[in-house]
């Protein structure tokens, strides 16, 4: 008989994580939810059993994607205290089903360079300090490098080597880092970006800070992208189509594949290149976005977005 409370055990997990590399932020915010679901409603629970679980992940039913989070994240919490000689209720393989994976949206090239005018338009507002050069950066950012919503929101300054022209993106998805390189020309907008940026927060952490110095959320990001999105086709509000930010990640594959299409290069030795910059563990996971787009040999090539255009002149004493 384990001596721990349910809440001592859930830290020790999460503690369990973190010495062994995960960040494990995602893990820990639905476990800290699963807690006070637990003190809530049966307060004297000791460990998970079926009653409390089940009931826990009712509240997630009408959200897929996180429904399916929750559930991974108390069948890992589970298998932990299995492993320690306590019994545990874990939730039978093939209880819950996937996720429909979102249709991505792959943009045209004059969609993009309207998203990108309505980005440099924003004004500095002294009550939000320094969001009027955030968001044109962190989005220009997503889109040129593919990267993850999470990896640009919580990128560090000392991360961020633009002299040699390359990020570190640290324990994105579970333990592992990588280094991406990138162009001169988005290289030098993020120097003046950093320069102008540090004048408002000269001695910040956060390479994308909010007024606090700290990353700013996935509900943020995503609230602006769509104000800069209606602002640029405001006859798509309302249109029933989903687009997310992440779709920038989704379109960066599609471009590349296209791009090697065009010069005549061998997409299949192209694949584990693009592989290791997404930072997939495995070649599958790239090629899951191009199953998404039936076409993609197809007549497709005038879609394929560009850089060119979108890293704007910059004076590094204006407010633009």
């Amino acid at each position: 008989m384990h001596s721990e409370s349910l809440p001592e055990l859930l830290d020790q997990f999460v503690s369990y994580k973190k010495a062994n590399g995960y960040q494990y932020q995602t893990g820990a915010y639905y476990l800290k939810k699963y807690a006070g679901y637990v003190m809530e409603t049966a307060p004297e629970t000791a460990v998970l059993n079926k009653t409390s679980v089940e009931g826990f992940l009712e509240k997630f039913k009408d959200a897929p994607g996180s429904l399916y989070n929750a559930a991974a994240i108390m069948r890992e919490f589970s298998r932990y205290l299995a492993a320690r000689g306590i019994r545990a209720y874990l939730i039978p393989s093939g209880r819950l089903r996937l996720p429909t994976p979102v249709q991505p949206y792959f943009f045209t090239e004059q969609e993009i360079l309207a998203f990108f005018r309505e980005c440099d338009r924003i004004m500095e507002d002294p009550h939000l300090k320094g969001r009027h050069l955030v968001l044109p950066a962190i989005f220009r950012l997503i889109y040129c490098c593919g990267l993850r919503c999470k990896e640009a929101r919580t990128l560090t300054r000392e991360n961020v080597h633009l002299d040699e022209g390359y990020l570190d993106i640290l324990q994105s998805k579970g333990p592992k880092s990588r280094r991406i390189y990138i162009s001169e020309e988005l290289a030098g907008y993020l120097a003046a970006y950093d320069r102008r940026i540090s004048r408002l927060f000269p001695d910040r952490v956060t390479f994308f800070p909010n007024k606090a110095d700290q990353p700013y959320g996935s509900s943020w990001l995503q609230r602006n992208f769509l104000r800069f999105w209606h602002a640029a086709f405001p006859e798509k509000k309302g249109s029933g189509i989903s687009i997310r930010t992440y779709d920038f990640r989704h379109h960066f594959v599609y471009a590349n594949m296209n791009r090697w299409l065009r010069e005549g290069k061998d997409v299949n030795a192209m694949l584990p290149y693009l592989m290791r910059y997404m930072g997939h563990s495995d070649v599958k996971n790239t090629l899951y976005y191009f199953h998404l787009v039936p076409d993609i040999y197809g007549g497709i090539l005038d879609r394929s977005g560009h850089s060119e255009g979108l890293i704007p002149e910059v004076d590094d004493d204006g407010e633009g």
